[in-house]
């Protein structure tokens, strides 16, 4: 049996095997990106010799012959022989490879993945660098970072010790590791909606809708509803002109993605017909000046869902992010832009965040809802996102699965997330036979307590505030139920790859502490199976291999809080 991910179009298995499982090639017949995606390869010199050949089109497709003696790539692009290498190392991958051949392109052009860096946590250019190598290995071909204020802009200068950051720099080299693995790396900012923390500060709070508005209990509930800048004034247009101007710099896509998500405050300040307006003038305004700099505008589609009517005020380029986080996410969404002549991208989830572990049964049906609805509507391609909100405590690691099934979705529109592709994530990504089992239990661990409910009632406890109860005694007996029968069988495994068992631990452990916690502010008596204070320890710990420091302390400290009832 064959295990490859992405599915392949066309496979054709022929007598024998391949004699030698290393490769020799001649470094001078090929480009430096393909030498580096070739030394991948266990490389021989008396490896089967090896023969790449490719044309100059913008197709990605490829062919694929192995033969007991020789393996030959011909394809498209040179893209296209990069994706090539990525299924013959993972043919590698298998105890014997069949001599076979193989015809293979994608269902969908743009294929890429959507990583938020600025709610909670900073990852480090070393974890976004393995997060582009995994990308790379199921042919992802584009990665954008969600910012609202996590880089080093002259207006963030007072914030950004507090906050964490990424430099000029940073991004500079995330750029080539990208460019190394036929990845555009887009910028996408927040320009309108979503930009808290920029417009908390004093100086910038008269650029705010909401002029007097106070912060609550909890900041990652404020960030999640506020700040819109008010598309009134007109030193609101040169702030984000700035904004977009210092980002772009370290950019080379045709693309920037300008979000305009999600802007509350405007939308619960005025009447809709005004509202509408508002928006789209000042939409306006931002794709004008990123158009000056020879781009074209992505952006998020659900005000302008709200506003038909001004879709078509925009320029015909626009590129239109249709998000659905749901699991049965609307087809007449998808469909309405198919019906405007407009270009759309769907936008699917993880469904990892304000958790410590992705929601395996809701992403599975969202993705390939999607992705189905996003084929039969003729959309660009698949922008599978994986938000931060409300701190971003789960790893990336736990929220893989998602980003592999989209990845298979959106190169193989047929692929199911069924028994057969679990298994098929079990050998090539977890490379452990119960990997999957251990995650669906652990997401179903998550699914009895909720994050956000109970963060919050924590900080409303400590302010003295009335609080519903975040769990019942049913609710918290199932997860300390899962975390006694699963976290042993966990720990007595063992994982030849990644860091996905420690993760797995950590999550399940974290999942219980949060419970118990729960149980604390609901006032439900139980014995613990946890400690508080050493969870933290390991999971600082790791959180720190991986990221910057960025809003570590904030869980620490309502965690510790809720420890103390």
């Amino acid at each position: 049996m064959i295990t490859l991910i992405p599915a392949v179009k066309e496979l054709s298995v022929k007598p024998g095997t391949l004699a030698t499982k290393a490769i020799s090639f001649n470094t001078t017949a090929v480009s430096a990106r393909l030498n580096k995606a070739l030394a991948k390869l266990p490389i021989a010199a008396n490896g089967t010799p090896l023969t790449l050949t490719y044309d100059n089109t913008d197709g990605e497709g490829y062919t694929l012959s192995v033969a007991s003696d020789a393996i030959s790539i011909t394809a498209e692009s040179e893209q296209g022989a990069f994706y090539a290498i990525q299924t013959l190392r993972q043919l590698f991958e298998q105890n014997n490879v069949p001599c076979l051949t193989i015809k293979d392109k994608p269902d969908f052009k743009y294929r890429g993945f959507y990583h938020d860096m600025t709610r909670g946590k900073v990852a480090t250019v070393e974890t976004v660098k393995k997060l582009i190598d995994i990308m790379a290995y199921y042919k992802m071909n584009v990665l954008q970072l969600y910012v609202e204020h996590v880089f080093e802009f002259e207006e963030c200068r007072d914030i950004n010790p507090q906050t964490s950051y990424l430099t000029g720099a940073e991004l500079d080299e995330l750029r080539a590791y990208c460019e190394d693995n036929f990845i555009v790396f887009e910028p996408s900012l927040a320009t309108f909606g979503h930009m808290f923390d920029i417009l908390d500060q004093e100086k910038y709070h008269h650029l705010r809708v909401l002029k007097d508005y106070k912060n609550s209990v909890c900041r990652w509930r404020d960030r999640m509803g506020h700040h819109t800048i008010d598309p009134r004034l007109p030193e609101s247009i040169e702030l984000v002109k700035s904004l977009i101007d210092q980002y772009d710099a370290h950019f080379d896509s045709k693309y920037f993605n300008i979000c305009c998500d999600e802007t509350f405050d405007l939308k619960n300040s005025y009447p809709k017909e005004e509202e509408g307006n508002l928006y789209v003038d000042f939409v306006k305004k931002i794709i004008a000046h990123v158009k000056s700099r020879g781009k074209s505008v992505m952006m998020w589609a659900d005000i302008l869902q709200q506003h038909p009517e001004h879709i078509t005020d925009l320029p015909e380029d626009t590129i239109f992010l249709n998000w659905s986080y749901r699991a049965n996410p609307s087809e007449n969404s998808v469909a309405s832009f198919q019906k405007l002549g407009r270009t759309q991208i769907v936008c699917p989830g993880t469904t990892s965040w304000s958790r410590f572990v992705e929601r395996v049964d809701v992403e599975e049906q969202n993705i390939a809802k999607m992705a189905d609805y996003g084929y039969q509507y003729g959309a660009l391609g698949v922008l599978n996102t994986n938000w931060g909100d409300y701190g971003n405590p789960a790893s990336i690691e736990m929220a893989l699965y998602g980003l592999v099934f989209g990845a298979a979705k959106s190169w193989a529109i047929n692929t199911q997330a069924d028994d057969a592709f679990h298994a098929d994530a079990n050998t090539l990504l977890y490379k452990n036979e119960n990997a999957m089992q251990y995650l669906i239990a652990i997401s179903n661990a998550q699914n009895k307590v909720n994050w956000n409910d109970t963060v919050y009632s924590g900080y409303k406890h400590r302010d003295g505030r009335e609080i519903n109860a975040p769990i019942d005694e049913e609710r918290l007996a199932a997860v300390q139920e899962i975390y006694r029968t699963v976290m042993p069988k966990i720990a007595a495994e063992e994982w030849t790859t990644g860091d996905f068992k420690d993760e797995m631990l950590l999550a399940l452990e974290g999942v219980c502490v949060l419970a118990e916690l729960a149980a604390n502010l609901s006032g439900i008596k139980t014995e613990r199976l946890t400690n508080t204070a050493e969870f933290l320890a390991r999971y600082r710990a790791k959180w720190l291999e991986k990221n910057k420091e960025s809003e570590l302390s904030r869980i620490e400290d309502i965690f510790m809080y809720c420890d103390s009832i």
